[in-house]
């Protein structure tokens, strides 16, 4: 899971850089030579600033003195750095509140030296919804009796859906649906799916590993999220699902997915952001899925009537 993986597991170590009175036209050069989007501009080891392709792109297309302008007259700086013991959850994070790109790796707190350099590329591979929208969470929206087409619930599910129209899906719409993932919850699923890996199934090998315990299979956790859109108004039909793994979900603990419909992609087609949680709160799963929401059968229609949630 993403939160037991450092940024020093996935940074570029081989760092293009400059010195401070290396000249803009240099940095453009390395640039297209190196094929990076970034250069950092060092003194005695230390990156002090950074000098990006967006840089060129908005700030120094249009300067016909290139070869002049020094690296310190045109840096970005001050340099958001990052640890390379930093989980690469927390580099997101860093990376979605700054804004950045690029993050330099420096060893010692924070004023070492230059080790290695992140960018939303590596990170893309591992959690591919860096620049995805964050929806308001439907807080403001009415809690609704919603028609579902499930064949039947548990006493100890939780299902909630806010909404301002109870028999459609739109826009800021959000469905939650929670349940405790058992032990007999993950036995029963890697014997129907095949997936035995022992990390889910044996508590003494799961703790020699970096997890230090049992924990859920990732697959199963996503299950709560199809759970949820099963849910929603009318017949819900999974088109496509993009997840990245943030953190690892120990068994007996109450997991929530959370889905929020964000976009309206016409032919009743809608992208959902999607999201699930640990009993601690704490995000171990994102992603989007794009759903194709059918009416009922007419059957099924005309028997549903709607059903309170609290």
């Amino acid at each position: 899971m993403h939160d037991t993986i450092t940024v020093s597991e996935i940074m570029v170590t081989d760092v293009v850089t400059a010195p401070p009175d290396a000249t803009a036209s240099r940095a453009a050069t390395l640039l297209r030579d190196e094929g990076v989007s970034s250069v950092v501009v060092v003194r005695d080891g230390a990156p002090i600033g950074i000098v990006t392709e967006g840089d060129f792109l908005e700030h120094l297309c249009e300067r016909t003195d290139l070869g002049s302008v020094e690296l310190t007259d045109v840096l970005s700086a001050p340099l958001e750095t990052i640890a390379p013991d930093t989980s690469i959850v927390d580099a997101v994070a860093v990376l979605r509140e700054s804004g950045f790109e690029h993050l330099p790796v420096v060893d010692g707190d924070g004023g070492g030296d230059l080790v290695g350099i992140l960018t939303t590329t590596e990170l893309s591979y591992y959690v591919p919804h860096l620049a995805r929208r964050t929806g308001g969470l439907g807080a403001d929206r009415p809690r609704q009796r919603v028609r579902t087409d499930t064949q039947y619930e548990r006493d100890n599910w939780t299902f909630e859906y806010r909404a301002d129209n109870e028999s459609t899906v739109d826009v800021g719409d959000v469905a939650r649906f929670s349940k405790v993932i058992s032990e007999s919850d993950v036995e029963a699923f890697a014997e129907i799916s095949g997936d035995t890996n022992r990390l889910h199934l044996d508590a003494a090998y799961a703790a020699e590993t970096r997890f230090g315990e049992r924990i859920v299979h990732g697959v199963l956790a996503t299950g709560l999220i199809s759970a949820a859109l099963a849910r929603l108004p009318g017949l819900t039909i999974y088109l496509s699902q993009e997840s990245s793994f943030l953190a690892p979900v120990p068994i007996d603990d109450r997991v929530m997915a959370v889905c929020e419909v964000v976009d309206d992609l016409g032919g009743s087609k809608y992208r959902i952001e999607t999201t699930v949680t640990d009993g601690d709160g704490t995000t171990v799963l994102d992603g989007d899925a794009v759903v194709l929401v059918d009416d009922l059968p007419p059957e099924a229609a005309a028997e549903d009537e709607p059903v309170a949630h609290d």
